[in-house]
């Protein structure tokens, strides 16, 4: 890394004057439904089965998000279809150093419930979810 950006980016614990303010990284769910781009449909059915996200991320051995597969796909396929097959490649991301404020807000004006935090190489690093940010900023943890 080379410098506060590249850490901050890869959510690594910070200091001084904004620590105080919360980042999306640090409210993000780190254990989100994921698979890999050979698992089949029947599988990720199963991962999803009591779960409250609406998608499983498709990673890669390195971790490195491939994609998304979504419910409505997985409605429609064979229990054979392979991951790969069902996915939405490149979903959109955020780095983990971005104000819950500005997350929530982007959020809210696009009408999404959730955004994937990854680090600048693409690497996972969990889901922020609105209704979670909504909270915390409700709370006023930080104010």
């Amino acid at each position: 890394m080379d410098g506060k950006a590249d850490w901050l980016g890869h959510g690594l614990p910070r200091e001084g004057e904004t620590a105080e303010h919360p980042y999306a990284g640090e409210l993000a769910d780190a254990d989100p439904p994921t698979c890999g781009l050979s698992d089949r449909a029947s599988v990720v059915r199963t991962l999803l089965k009591d779960s409250r996200y609406g998608f499983c991320l498709v990673l890669s051995e390195q971790r490195i998000v491939l994609g998304r597969v979504r419910r409505s796909a997985l409605a429609r396929a064979g229990d054979d279809a392979s991951a790969e097959s069902l996915m939405e490649p490149g979903p959109s991301t955020i780095r983990p150093n971005k104000p819950v404020a500005e997350i929530v807000e982007r959020l809210a004006k696009g009408e999404l419930m959730t955004i994937i935090v990854t680090t600048p190489e693409g690497c996972l690093l969990g889901v922020f979810h609105r209704e979670d940010g909504e909270r915390f900023l409700r709370e006023g943890a930080y104010a």
